[in-house]
């Protein structure tokens, strides 16, 4: 049972680290840019530092994960008749996990010290965090039941990538605009920023959930095989927690856009638009606990 909890604890602090270093290098790469052409920024350097910060904590927290991965990893294969060296060795040189949990290793670091650097507002050093995100997001495709696969293996792969980013782009970036990049005053200039952010997230939220389900589906599907183990499996019963789950997002976030583009000038409707997209980002959160389950989860 500790076992069990701590594979998914680990597996959830890997999403959440991914997800938020993605939505880090959306913001600033695909929000800024559009939010830009609507309004200038007061106090654009500093937003830009905290937002560095945040991806700094986003790849320490998923090298945290990073390293509990090998003593779950390790706890499960662990023979008690040789040396730990031993099956240390040969999860690391004998097995396709070793391989991607070094590889993980390596991107990790490399990411946190790209954010790092961003803290000083090089666009270079963003071009970085995002290759280095990329590399994070492949890591973890191919860590993941997708590589299961039995035929067609890289078009799974690259469907479960696509959604690992387009959840990062989504909630990822959703989570930056309402923590630091929301108004830090009550003044029209902060408030015209925060509005002007959220309006250019709005087609990047629509194009990012459209990738999630479509790639959420297809790989639903491919793990499912039979419709009834939706109800007569723990691994159906949890997806459909987390479908269901996912759903109320979808519609949080619809409501959000719907009622409150429209308000986003004045300070209440600033205040209520944040409020909806934190319970958003809060629910999202315990998407990823549900995903986290399912990883460890046998499939039908």
């Amino acid at each position: 049972m500790t076992e069990s909890l701590l594979a998914t604890f680990q597996q959830w602090l890997l999403f959440s680290g991914a997800v938020l270093a993605v939505g880090c290098v959306a913001w600033r790469l695909i929000v800024v840019p559009r939010a830009s052409d609507l309004v200038s920024a007061p106090r654009f350097p500093a937003i830009e530092r905290a937002v560095a910060t945040l991806g700094v904590l986003a790849g320490t927290v998923a090298l945290v994960a990073w390293v509990l991965r090998m003593v779950v990893q390790v706890r499960g294969f662990r023979d008690p008749f040789v040396p730990l060296w031993e099956d240390v060795s040969f999860l690391l040189f004998e097995t396709t996990w070793g391989s991607v949990w070094m590889a993980q290793g390596v991107v990790l670091p490399l990411l946190i010290g790209a954010f790092a650097w961003a803290r000083a507002g090089s666009r270079a050093a963003w071009r970085a965090a995002m290759a280095f995100a990329l590399g994070l997001v492949a890591t973890l495709s191919l860590s993941s039941h997708a590589m299961g696969a039995e035929s067609a293996r890289a078009f799974y792969l690259t469907a479960d990538a696509i959604h690992a980013l387009a959840a990062g782009c989504w909630i990822g970036s959703l989570a930056v605009i309402v923590t630091a990049g929301r108004p830090s005053d009550s003044s029209d200039e902060s408030l015209a920023f925060f509005a002007a952010q959220l309006r250019a997230f709005s087609p990047v939220a629509i194009v990012s959930v459209s990738a999630l389900i479509a790639m959420g589906a297809v790989l639903a599907w491919t793990y499912i095989v039979a419709l009834p183990n939706l109800w007569l499996t723990g691994y159906g019963r949890v997806l459909m927690a987390k479908v269901s789950l996912a759903v109320l997002v979808f519609l949080a976030g619809l409501i959000n856009w719907r009622r409150g583009l429209a308000v986003l000038d004045t300070t209440d409707g600033s205040t209520t638009v944040r409020r909806r997209a934190a319970l958003e980002v809060g629910a999202a959160v315990g998407v990823l606990l549900l995903t986290a389950v399912l990883v460890h989860s046998v499939k039908p």
